[in-house]
């Protein structure tokens, strides 16, 4: 006896418009902040840092966005430095430095070079601080890099160092120190100037990344164009 069963088809269960856009809303920026952090993870390991030590310092640098620590009181104003945009940078410089991973000589005349083109297009802007078109920071610490380095794999790591140091004492600490420039920041009523930003995009954090990136693909296509840096043994060639 033949006992005939009925074919039920499973199918997804049909979302509504405002559940569509609630899960967009919330997978989007989801999307967003994780590409982020396998790019920025990415440039810290071109740099020389392993795996973990790039998120953690890729982590580290968005929370610390949100970290300003007082430095110095100026009347009704206060000198912060954050935690994201200006320690963070530092303390992965002297580790590159320390470890022999760029030359230290190169890394401060990087840094000297960068820091005379960031304060020439830094401009200081009352009541919302001081400004600098974001791709000439990156663009200045690239070149500087990729020169120094004669396209070789260092290039990468001076380019961090002469984007975010470049940055940090070119268009913020220079012109915190002009006392013309001081005033006129702090004009409207009690301040407090973030040295390195109060925010992930406020240039030096960006600066370091997308100076690192520009410099790993150019001097890998310099490499294979023009055969430059054939003395180089291992990954990072005895920081030449």
């Amino acid at each position: 006896m033949e006992t005939e069963l009925s074919t039920i088809a499973i199918l997804p269960v049909p979302f509504s418009p405002e559940q569509i856009l609630v899960a967009l809303a919330v997978l989007i920026p989801a999307l967003a902040i994780f590409n982020l952090l396998l790019i920025t993870a990415g440039a810290f390991e071109s740099i020389g840092l392993r795996l973990y030590q790039a998120m953690l310092v890729t982590v580290g640098a968005l929370l610390g966005s949100l970290i300003d620590i007082p430095l110095i009181t100026l009347g009704e104003d206060l000198i912060a430095v954050n935690v994201g945009g200006a320690l963070i940078p530092l303390f992965v410089t002297l580790e590159m430095v320390g470890r022999g991973r760029v030359s230290w000589a190169k890394s401060l005349a990087a840094v000297v070079l960068v820091s005379l083109v960031a304060y020439a297009a830094a401009t200081p802007v009352p009541g919302l601080g001081i400004t600098m078109p974001f791709y000439v920071a990156p663009l200045a610490g690239a070149v500087t890099g990729l020169l120094l380095a004669r396209g070789c794999r260092t290039a990468p790591g001076l380019a961090y160092v002469g984007g975010t140091m470049g940055t940090l004492f070119g268009a913020d600490l220079f012109n915190l120190a002009n006392p013309d420039v001081l005033s006129a920041l702090t004009a409207d009523g009690p301040t407090v100037l973030s040295i390195g930003g109060a925010g992930i995009f406020d240039g030096i954090f960006v600066t370091g990344i997308l100076a690192v990136l520009s410099a790993t693909y150019a001097g890998r296509g310099l490499r294979k164009k023009g055969g430059v840096c054939p003395q180089e043994e291992g990954e990072w060639g005895g920081a030449k």
